[in-house]
């Protein structure tokens, strides 16, 4: 069973941003019975692996978050939730269902590939294979390669290894894959990241906001990506 319990990480020390007070209060509207439990530097070990050491000494919080979901729900199990993700109805008919992630919308149309996002929510009951497969993966792996640059991020690692799993249509755009159910963008990420537009349907039961307020710029980024990603989520932001 999954336990009803809401994670979410906030490394860095710095206050919530309003978005993410504003995304927790809609989890404690929609899922009143869930404990909504706080992960930081007080009760996980940003050092307990080369990845998320390095990761936290160039203060990219995000990704040092990308490791603590895969450790917190391979031990404790339960729901994961992005700060910038803000629930518009409870989660319980997906939770029903088992443990399930989210899908992003594809950059075009005819990608068939799996988009699976693990920020826009998830959840699993503790020791899940599926993560602890990922986990191991990370275990193994360095944010920063000796060249300077940077490693696969968690989706093109997500990605990877759900291409070594059969796919099980389910109905309307849902699949099995990995022991999750996997729910199409209407479900959990209306907002397209390609062009901003915000699509909400009947289905829609969450909104990531992809407020990146919580990361630091990577060496090796250009200006323009920088640009570009804060010229996304202040438009995004802006849409409100």
């Amino acid at each position: 069973m999954i336990p009803r319990v809401i994670h979410y990480c906030w490394f860095g020390g710095k206050p919530l941003p309003e978005l993410a007070v504003r995304c927790i209060a809609s989890w404690r509207e929609h899922m009143p019975g869930c404990e909504i439990k706080q992960w930081d530097e007080d009760n996980f070990d940003v050092y307990s692996v080369p990845y998320t050491a390095e990761a936290y000494r160039l203060g990219q919080y995000a990704y040092v978050s990308d490791y603590a979901r895969l450790w917190i729900l391979s031990h404790h199990g339960g729901i994961y939730l992005d700060t910038d993700v803000e629930l518009l109805r409870p989660l319980d008919d997906m939770l029903e269902q088992g443990p399930f992630m989210g899908q992003e919308q594809p950059e075009h149309r005819d990608d068939a590939v799996l988009h699976c996002a693990m920020g826009l929510g998830m959840a699993c009951e503790p020791g899940h294979p599926f993560i602890v497969r990922m986990l191991k993966h990370y275990q193994h792996t360095h944010f920063v390669s000796l060249t300077g640059r940077q490693g696969d991020t968690i989706v093109d690692i997500t990605r990877r290894l759900m291409a070594d799993e059969p796919v099980e249509p389910v109905a309307d755009g849902i699949v099995r894959c990995a022991g999750f159910t996997i729910y199409p963008w209407q479900w959990l990420c209306p907002v397209n990241y390609f062009t901003g537009q915000v699509t909400i349907t009947p289905l829609t039961h969450a909104i990531h906001h992809y407020a990146a307020s919580w990361v630091g710029d990577l060496p090796n980024q250009s200006i323009l990506q920088r640009i570009q990603r804060r010229l996304r989520a202040a438009w995004i932001r802006a849409r409100k």
